[in-house]
């Protein structure tokens, strides 16, 4: 690499080192791939604590989870598909469209023989390999080719096979929340005739024309439907409780009224409330929120910990699961980025030992760390600040040093 500043390079020197650049990050791709490959083989993670190569990747690194979960995707499908993984690992084929071509090479058409896959991942190789090349010109020639052997007779069409379907809701910048999907023609169909009236231009009652672009409107729409569903109570029951968005902010946040923040002298204000998929919001958008929903008040302590909301029953109440979700923001397990209502409320000290269903004697945890915790030689605690804290096996660490536990910003 050149040893000189940016700004000291002329034109050529610069685009001749972001090319360099592009083929050593591709190298160095290569490379990890072939590491994480190597992982799968042996068990580099047992007593880790970690249920997954991407978990672990996520816990011991700044990468989001999304981004691991890509990448040991990608090292998983080039273990199945040879020709794909020699492609890449040359060169020939970046990351994205390396994917989409094994994905290919691991579904294809009911009805394609094994020669007629060989052949369509060659030439779908020769097509991902060329400069010009973009993920949409190979998931074209992908539609192409199923679009070839779906007229066969034999078999569910590929376009109406429910098998095929895929929906990927990822959490993006500013935690907003990206949507992409693939769905057979009559889900599809069931899909675009619900938003279509939802989707419609609506002129204000002056006449004046409806500015939303038809992008925007179908957002609308879609939006709509996922209100009138949440209205309508039709969910399923999630972690004890139905379906909701739990928004939570500090009372002296969510008022402007100064005698209500004088009565709170020791409430910090941190400036934005907290959700459990996205992150944080604004607290304008809370208080919008706040005008058509269920308050449910949980008290502080001067940590950020919610207080001892009952003892008596042996499985966590409502309250103390939303009491929790505040304290953990899901699985309180370091490095795991599971929802809470994904996860258990977990005794620290057993209720058949005796241990109360407090919340100072509670824990979210999700499956495989709760399993961890059952069946390994990792041990919880709850801290003077009244927080969890991670004590690993002496086969994890000899000297056991303690680890905090996962705690959202709006508890710390």
């Amino acid at each position: 690499m050149n040893s000189r500043e940016a700004w000291q390079l002329d034109g050529e020197d610069l685009k001749s080192e972001v090319l360099d650049l592009v083929r050593v990050r591709q190298e160095l791709q290569s490379r990890l791939v072939l590491l994480i490959v190597e992982m799968f083989s042996r068990d580099v993670l047992g007593g880790k604590g970690f249920r997954a190569i991407a978990q672990w990747l996520h816990g011991s690194t700044n990468l989001e989870i999304g981004e691991c979960s890509l990448l040991v995707g990608l090292a998983r499908l080039l273990m199945l598909e040879p020709v794909v993984a020699d492609a890449f690992h040359r060169g020939d084929v970046d990351g994205l469209k390396a994917r989409q071509v094994a994905s290919f090479g691991q579904h294809p058409p009911k009805n394609m023989t094994l020669a007629d896959v060989d052949k369509a991942r060659g030439i779908l190789l020769g097509l991902a390999s060329k400069n010009i090349a973009d993920c949409d010109a190979v998931r074209a020639a992908i539609r192409r080719i199923e679009k070839q052997y779906g007229k066969r007779e034999d078999g569910v069409p590929v376009g109406e096979d429910s098998e095929r379907n895929e929906f990927y809701a990822s959490k993006g910048l500013y935690g907003r929340v990206t949507v992409k999907g693939d769905l057979d023609a009559v889900n599809g169909a069931r899909l675009i005739t619900l938003l279509s009236s939802l989707s419609a231009p609506t002129p204000a009652k002056d006449g004046v024309k409806d500015t939303r672009t038809p992008a925007l409107r179908r957002a609308d729409g879609f939006c709509e439907l996922l209100r009138r569903y949440e209205r309508a109570g039709l969910g399923p029951i999630e972690g004890g409780v139905k379906p909701h968005i739990t928004v939570t902010a500090s009372a002296k946040d969510m008022t402007d009224l100064k005698v209500l923040k004088d009565l709170l002298p020791s409430t910090e204000e941190l400036g934005f409330a907290w959700t459990d998929w996205v992150g944080p919001i604004s607290i304008d958008t809370a208080r919008m929120l706040a005008c058509d929903c269920t308050v449910t008040r949980i008290l502080l302590d001067e940590n950020g910990v919610p207080l001892d909301c009952g003892k008596e029953a042996r499985t966590a109440t409502v309250p103390q699961r939303r009491a929790l979700a505040v304290r953990d923001g899901g699985c309180a397990f370091p490095g795991c980025g599971t929802p809470s209502g994904w996860c258990d409320a977990h005794h620290i000290v057993h209720w058949n030992d005796g241990g109360p269903t407090d919340l100072d004697n509670l824990i979210l945890l999700c499956g495989h760390h709760h399993r961890t915790l059952h069946h390994t030689e990792w041990r919880v605690e709850i801290g003077p600040d009244r927080k969890s804290v991670f004590y690993p096996p002496m086969s994890v660490d000899p000297y056991q040093q303690p680890i905090g536990g996962n705690s959202p910003p709006i508890a710390a």
